[in-house]
């Protein structure tokens, strides 16, 4: 028997069963492996009723572990009595997650989000008690997205709840669903709160218009929905019109396609950044899925102009200087658009350098929209971070949700908008 030192003595606090087998862990275990190891427990229970909660699953996840690194977590799930112990972390400050079958997850200390959740530390050798947490039932919304053309049911909408809890700072996504084949979805696993709903189409293969509920076009002017604990909300659905689109051609000095070229719609009344996308390599691009509205058109635009204070490291290395539809180098003095329902506008093209004859100006023409499905680069998905959605690089975590889950599918046409 490997006898304990004061220090070991001292960390075996906590429930009964856990203080039991943490102290038998470490007087069994090889001396090399306590040094190197350190351990969590506490206690899941219900936070109506105060029950223990079986089974409940405990993750920590080593907050400075890098994304391609495999061994900065641990999982383990609770016993009878709602008492866990995850052993063998290595030493260093974690984030602990605990979820449970019917139940809204929960980060510790209490709090629904990555970005809140207190840190937790392990030492070597040690065991960290007292980590609890009291999961509420989980809510649940659902509804049917259908399309205004043919009042039917549409698939793979994305619908994507915003809490609007102080801990939302990060702006990271709570919850995502995506409707079936007759336009039904459901989000569950949603804490008690308040809410904002978008529907995006990007995944659809049609071209129709983005909405927030109850059919608006702006997430400021979206309606709140609230929600109780276990409540279960029904008929918060969408129709969504025909989309808009914006099309063009983006050359360089020698009149070459130029790939890879950021181009964004952004709203004429507010300044704001609404789609964006990217030039393919024939140099052209589309903008989808926009509602009826007036725009402005910029390329290459800098993100920090239209996100003050933000930092987007690596965003705008494409060397090319900001334009605006037609020619213009300012966005106030940028042309503006007017789209209706299922419009079209074609030859909206930008031309970096200089030109040996000066263009003709062709007003742009209205046409069928046209169909196309563009993706986020390999490994990078659709994510609403400081105060925007755009593609971003996907975390190494475990996530739970049922039908709340998002895919890691995603388009290369990405919705930004400001809270």
């Amino acid at each position: 028997m490997v006898a304990l030192s004061s220090r070991d003595t001292a960390s075996c606090r906590g429930p009964l069963a856990v203080i039991a087998l943490a102290c038998l862990v470490m007087a069994l275990a090889p001396s090399t492996a306590v040094a190197a190891t350190g351990s969590i427990g506490g206690t899941v229970t219900d936070a109506s009723t105060h029950d223990p909660i079986e089974l409940a699953e405990v993750c920590a996840w080593l907050v400075e572990e890098e994304e391609e690194e495999e061994e900065g977590w641990g999982c383990t799930h609770t016993e009878e009595d709602g008492t866990y112990l995850l052993g063998g972390l290595k030493t260093g400050e974690y984030k602990v997650e605990f979820w449970a079958k019917g139940y809204s997850s929960q980060y510790y200390d209490g709090k629904g989000f990555w970005p809140a959740a207190d840190p937790v530390t392990v030492e070597s050798a040690a065991l960290t008690g007292g980590i609890d947490a009291e999961l509420s039932p989980m809510a649940k919304i659902e509804g049917t997205v259908k399309a205004t053309e043919d009042g039917l049911g549409v698939k793979e909408v994305e619908v994507c709840v915003y809490p609007l809890s102080p801990e939302e700072e990060e702006n990271y996504f709570y919850g995502c669903g995506y409707s079936g084949s007759d336009g039904a979805y459901a989000i569950t696993g949603l804490s008690p709160g308040n809410y904002k709903i978008e529907f995006w189409p990007g995944y659809t293969g049609r071209n129709l218009a983005y909405q927030f509920y109850d059919h608006q076009v702006r997430y400021s002017e979206a309606d709140v929905v609230s929600m109780a604990e276990a409540e279960d909300k029904t008929e918060v659905d969408a129709d969504l019109p025909p989309g808009a689109s914006i099309n063009g051609t983006v050359t360089g000095a020698a009149g070459q396609p130029l790939e890879e070229v950021r181009v964004c719609s952004v709203d004429a009344a507010s300044g704001k950044l609404t789609i964006c996308t990217w030039t393919n390599g024939e140099g052209r691009y589309q903008l989808r899925h926009l509602v009826a509205g007036s725009y402005k058109v910029v390329f290459s635009p800098e993100l920090s102009e239209f996100f003050p204070g933000e930092a987007f490291p690596g965003e705008d290395a494409d060397g090319l200087p900001t334009q605006f539809w037609d020619n213009q180098t300012t966005l106030a003095a940028a042309n503006v658009l007017s789209l209706g329902t299922g419009d079209s506008a074609n030859g909206i093209d930008a031309h970096f350098g200089p030109l040996a004859t000066p263009p003709p100006v062709t007003p742009p023409t209205v046409t069928p929209s046209v169909h196309r499905h563009e993706k986020c680069p390999r490994g990078k998905r659709k994510r609403r971070v400081h105060g925007k959605v755009r593609c971003v690089r996907v975390h190494k975590r475990r996530h739970h949700g049922g039908a709340g889950a998002a895919s890691t599918s995603a388009t290369r046409s990405v919705r930004l908008f400001a809270r």
